[in-house]
């Protein structure tokens, strides 16, 4: 399905070319330059080890022959650090006063308390020390750039998190955190908040050859993720290389997968001009076989055994282009970048999203599709008036087009026959619908922090919001009175927070305070679409919440708390004119969220090896729920829901080879609505997993065939306990619950030319067990994969 996409504004694309236009013509300065080759103690390369100037934003990486280039535009006396992971990190003077050219051939010594390439890690040098206080977990994602995976794979693998999809690559998913669910968790990239971007940019299409790092806050979330949340948040950082690259690659999947993504940059070091560019293309088939107890029509019985079919009408494809120009790493900014976007996805839906098993009657011709359009600018700069004052600002314009269409006279059969039924009547309900959405949003936000002196710090945020949202829908009227008029959504916040650190950073705490304000103004209409009821909200609302962190040798202990707002979605409020019917009177949530956690660290000999533990409380109020009837589902808030339960880690190392991983959650979340009388009251909430967890080894050979080689093998072992997709009261035992569900995942990588060349292979559902989405519709079985990617860096 094509769609027309309205053009952007003349004046923002003008701005774009003009902003572009006067940064490529931006003069260079004075360079000095620091030249060299790092090798190890025995005289072996040693690609991607960090050089920097400290207390500067100069930095560079070396190549896949040892060999770096840094070139710095102000004279002076610097300290070199050289570091990476594996070796001892070497300082050097530099004296940049005395030559314009200096040349450093040096090596490094191997470390024994290393850790592997995916780690737990702090976001970034100028905040590591007011985040540590949060309980945070950042998952590198260096390790999955070779193998056929995205944003929610690597989410899937922390303790706490849960990801569950309806189908393959494209389908809806549901990701859990610590009790909390979809939209209850904000999800950034870079900062930005992702929910905004729409479904043609999502995790679950997002290629981990774009990711950097992947942070999770589990609990109290800081100020400067501007947007509310009600008890969590995850952080996508996109790359941020020091060099110029390309990073090109494409996967090779089960079901006519097809997954291709080409990344790169070009950066000046004498200007500190940069030109990014990031993109994927997806394409899927998802025409796994499924049983379906078939129905004869004539007689409308059902046969006593499952036949095997093939889902013929659930095609996925998406595309993203990224395009991103402006200065990294100079004296007067870390980073001023201007950017354009284009995404789009079209999706082919099969059955009722929220039917229970397989349908008895598929869709054959229902979908929606979206193409969007993004402007961004971002600038940021830690080191103003003598380092103590950042500043980190950004806007972003969003402007897309969506058609949800469900327009066929015909029923189909598992095996794609079709028959006509009638005019007038859609697949999904007894009337058609080709609903046409136009979303503006426009997002603002503003970060100051300021360093009182060394041990105490305060900080500032301040976040805009707009969403306006208008459409039409000539054969459904409801659709078409809901939207006919702008549908706005307005949210604001302002955030404060004070930090602070005693007895040599052994204790860090931090305090903040946060102001909401949400205005809404829409409709709402009956079935028919013959009403139009005002709904109009404006409310004000304010949270606040502290965190704190002790290291006592090698413990470190954890506690926080937040009382927390979040608003609801555009979802949420106005469905998707389909199975999700629309509620503008849906009401924010709140949340009294605490946290308490240990982490146990030990360095042994040949290795290291970290264990944590995690115990949360949610205390929510006008919880928003979906709650489902029939095929049709709805938002709703429920007046009080508690969740309580705990997340365990263990991770090993064995020199650099062996790395074993142990991940386990418990969550309880009961509806503590009314009373002991009332049905529901303190029954456990539908449609959530309460147990689960992942088990992981890898292994790593090092100079197979040749000294700049490699090769890896991991096994992961996950499982899901049962859960019911009702609730309890109502179920029949032994009926109306998702069954315990096991996968088995194989992983294998050869990467040869230090990285340059990559080739990778993979095996999902080894043993090919039964797995299903919330509602018990079958996931794909054994799925196969097969990754190539090449990646250069520091080329001219």
């Amino acid at each position: 399905m094509t769609i027309k996409i309205r053009p952007l504004s003349k004046g923002l694309l003008y701005l774009f070319t003009a902003l572009t236009v006067s940064i490529v013509s931006a003069q260079n300065h004075d360079i000095s330059e620091i030249t060299g080759r790092i090798t190890d103690s025995k005289g072996k390369i040693i690609p991607l080890v960090n050089i920097s100037l400290k207390g500067t934003p100069y930095g560079t990486v070396s190549d896949e022959n040892g060999h770096f280039k840094l070139q710095v535009n102000k004279p002076g006396r610097y300290q070199l650090v050289m570091s990476c992971l594996g070796y001892q990190t070497k300082y050097l003077e530099a004296d940049l006063n005395k030559a314009k050219r200096l040349t450093f051939n040096e090596f490094l010594f191997e470390s024994n308390t290393t850790i592997d390439e995916i780690m737990i890690t702090g976001k970034s040098e100028a905040t590591i020390l007011r985040e540590k206080s949060y309980a945070i977990e950042v998952i590198e994602s260096k390790q999955f750039k070779n193998l056929s995976t995205n944003g929610n794979d690597i989410l899937g693998k922390l303790s706490g998190v849960n990801i569950r999809q309806s189908g393959g690559l494209g389908s809806n998913y549901t990701l859990s955190l610590n009790g909390l669910s979809n939209n209850q968790i904000r999800i950034f990239i870079d900062g930005i908040p992702m929910d905004y971007f729409g479904s043609s940019l999502s995790l679950n299409n997002f290629s981990a050859n774009l990711i950097e790092r992947i942070e999770v806050y589990k609990g109290v979330v800081p100020i400067h993720l501007s947007a509310d949340a009600l008890g969590g948040a995850i952080n996508v950082v996109t790359l941020k290389k020091k060099e110029s690259f390309l990073d090109a690659s494409y996967s090779l999947g089960s079901f006519g997968t097809h997954v291709a993504s080409v990344n790169s940059q070009y950066r000046d070091t004498s200007s500190g001009y940069t030109l990014q560019l990031m993109s994927f293309y997806n394409k899927a088939d998802n025409n796994y076989k499924v049983p379906i107890y078939l129905v004869d029509f004539t007689t409308g019985k059902e046969s006593e055994q499952a036949t095997w079919v093939e889902r013929f009408h659930d095609a996925y494809e998406s595309k993203m282009f990224w395009l991103q120009t402006g200065f990294t790493q100079t004296r007067w900014a870390d980073n001023l970048m201007f950017g354009l976007m284009y995404s789009d996805n079209y999706n082919e839906i099969q059955q009722p999203t929220h039917a229970v098993g397989q349908a008895k009657i598929p869709y054959g011709e229902v979908s929606t599709a979206e193409d969007k359009w993004i402007v961004n600018a971002q600038y940021e700069n830690n080191n103003i008036w003598k380092h103590k004052l950042g500043l980190r600002s950004y806007f972003v314009g969003v402007f897309s087009d969506n058609i949800n269409s469900d327009t066929s006279s015909y029923r189909y059969d598992w095996f794609a026959n079709k028959t006509f039924f009638h005019e007038n009547v859609g697949e999904i309900e007894n009337r058609k619908t080709l609903l046409t959405l136009d979303v503006t949003n426009i997002l603002g936000n503003t970060y100051l922090e300021y360093q009182l002196n060394e041990k105490h710090g305060l900080a500032a945020n301040i976040s805009l919001n707009y969403l306006n949202l208008k459409g039409s829908d000539q054969l459904k009227n409801q659709n078409n009175t809901q939207f006919k008029d702008p549908n706005t959504v307005i949210k604001n916040a302002t955030g404060l927070s004070y930090t602070n650190r005693f007895f040599n950073d052994l204790l860090r705490s931090s305090l903040f305070i946060k102001w909401y304000n949400y205005k809404l103004e829409s409709i709402e209409t009956d079935y028919q679409g013959n009403e139009s009821i005002p709904v109009n909200i404006d409310k004000d609302f304010v949270g606040y919440g502290f965190s704190g962190t002790l290291h006592r040798g090698k413990f470190q202990f954890k506690s926080s708390y937040e009382y927390a707002t979040r608003f609801p979605e555009l979802f949420e409020l106005f469905g998707d004119g389909l199975n999700n019917v629309a509620n503008p009177s849906l009401q924010p949530e709140r949340s009294h969220n605490y946290n308490v956690g240990i982490i146990f660290s030990q360095k042994h000999p040949n290795g290291h090896s970290i264990l944590s533990f995690n115990a949360f409380i949610r205390d929510a109020s006008d919880f928003i729920r979906q709650e489902v009837t029939g095929i049709k589902a709805r938002h709703i808030n429920d007046a009080s829901t508690l969740s309580k339960g705990i997340d365990i880690s263990g991770v090993y190392h064995y020199k650099k080879a062996l790395k074993i991983t142990l991940n386990g959650t418990y969550v309880d979340i009961r509806n503590n609505s009314g009373n002991n009388k009332t049905n529901f009251h303190n029954a456990r909430k539908p449609n959530e997993p309460y147990l689960f967890g992942n088990l992981q080894f890898t292994y790593q050979f090092e100079e197979v065939f040749s000294k700049a080689d490699r090769f890896s093998m991991t096994a992961s072992q996950y499982y899901v306990h049962s859960f019911p997709y009702r609730w309890e009261y109502l179920a029949s035992k032994d009926k109306e619950e998702v069954p315990t569900q096991y996968s088995t995942d194989l992983d294998f990588v050869y990467s040869l030319k230090n990285g340059r060349y990559n080739i990778s292979a993979g095996i999902i559902n080894l043993l090919d067990q039964d797995r299903y989405d919330n509602f018990e519709q079958r996931r794909p079985g054994r799925t196969l994969s097969f990754k190539m990617r090449y990646f250069i860096h520091s080329f001219k």
